[in-house]
């Protein structure tokens, strides 16, 4: 990999964030098209992963019933398994608890599930189905995070 950039998403990153969701919620996990769309609409806070000024990831935040979700999670197909998704999962919690957040909820495919368990992240429920495969509910504190990302800058990992 060249230059990876993890950074805040800008207004005119919107379009390449909708066509990436679109490539891998409606036609990787069948999910509807109008739902994957409709994300504009719960005013999200988004970030991106650029390798040499390409978006190949990315990751938002939003408040719904009183509580800040985190989603909208995807790295392109060709690049999975290189870690850019844990680089940008961490790089988004960083922030978001640094804007004061107490918890992050989020209903969560196994993958992420097994990113955001190893920073901390605890599950909250059984798996449910949704459209091709399953969610499972999972939460992360700030405390929970802040000791993984202690240990990583101890030099531990697991």
């Amino acid at each position: 990999m060249n230059t990876l950039l993890l950074r805040k998403a800008r207004p005119d990153d919107m379009d390449a964030i909708i066509a990436l969701q679109i490539d891998v919620f409606h036609k990787e996990q069948l999910i509807p098209l109008d739902i994957v769309t409709a994300f504009t609409t719960m005013n999200p806070q988004c970030w991106v992963a650029e390798l040499d000024g390409v978006i190949v990831g990315t990751a938002a935040a939003w408040h719904e019933g009183g509580q800040l979700h985190w989603g909208r999670f995807i790295v392109t197909k060709a690049l999975r398994g290189r870690h850019i998704g844990t680089k940008l999962a961490a790089f988004t919690f960083a922030e978001l608890f640094a804007q004061g957040i107490d918890s992050i909820f989020m209903e969560a495919r196994d993958t992420t599930v097994a990113i955001v368990g190893k920073m901390g992240g605890t599950v909250a429920g059984e798996p449910v189905p949704f459209y091709k495969g399953t969610v499972t509910p999972v939460w992360l504190t700030r405390e929970a995070f802040a000791r993984y990302s202690q240990e990583m800058q101890n030099g531990c990992s697991s």
